[in-house]
């Protein structure tokens, strides 16, 4: 499974990166500030610094700077994104409220204990290590911070709304999303936290999606 899903991240990065920004800014665009508003009620974090990994071009930094007063650290692997984030926020007004850096989850270049709060929404089926990613973003999580790490469509409508509109594009689409769940599922993520030692964290796993909430000790 972990195999399969280094192959769809090598896809991924082939992919045109205009037909990826159009469907992130049309078809997926709703979800971003109903998980925003999420994350911040279910963590209980309104301000801050927080991380988003695998940021791509910044619709969840963005929203979650607007609907927190967090200031929003965005990392991405790829240069393109990371560019195309910066005039996102240039175009929002959010330039002292995100900022963009290019960088790697399995080596995450920040120091120990540098942020409240560590979001990602989607990334983490394609990271080459799940267990080495998480053992960063915890190492970078602040004493008493929490993370919101995992993927989902907000709500239940919204993912039926996408997955209807995506499978318009690609017939496959709604088997590779379920291959995707089960390769992160509650089983998964309970065996990868053991082997990092970290205790204090609980799995969220209901109709917004699947997403691992870990607590700094």
């Amino acid at each position: 499974m972990e195999q399969n899903n280094k192959q769809n991240a090598k896809k991924m990065g082939k992919k045109d990166s205009k037909e990826f920004l159009v469907i992130a800014d049309t078809i997926f665009s709703p979800i971003y500030p109903v998980i925003a508003e999420q994350i911040v009620t279910n963590t209980g974090i309104h301000s801050g610094t927080a991380l988003d990994v695998g940021s791509g071009p910044g619709h969840l930094a963005t929203a979650l700077a607007l609907a927190s007063e967090c200031t929003v650290h965005a990392l991405d692997c790829s240069p393109d994104m990371v560019e195309i984030c910066q005039r996102r926020i240039s175009e929002k007004g959010l330039t002292k409220k995100v900022i963009p850096s290019c960088g790697d989850v399995c080596e995450i270049s920040f120091d120990d204990n540098s942020f409240d709060l560590i979001v990602s929404r989607g990334s983490w089926f394609f990271w080459e290590d799940l267990e080495k990613g998480l053992s960063e973003i915890y190492r970078v999580l602040k004493p008493g911070g929490k993370t919101y790490i995992g993927g989902g469509f907000g709500n239940t409508a919204l993912k039926e709304q996408i997955v209807s509109a995506m499978k318009e594009r690609k017939s496959d689409f709604e088997s590779g999303m379920k291959e995707r769940l089960m390769s992160r599922s509650p089983e998964v993520i309970r065996s990868v936290m053991e082997k990092i030692k970290v205790h204090n964290y609980s799995v969220i796993n209901d109709d917004s999606g699947i997403w691992l909430m870990m607590v700094k000790e």
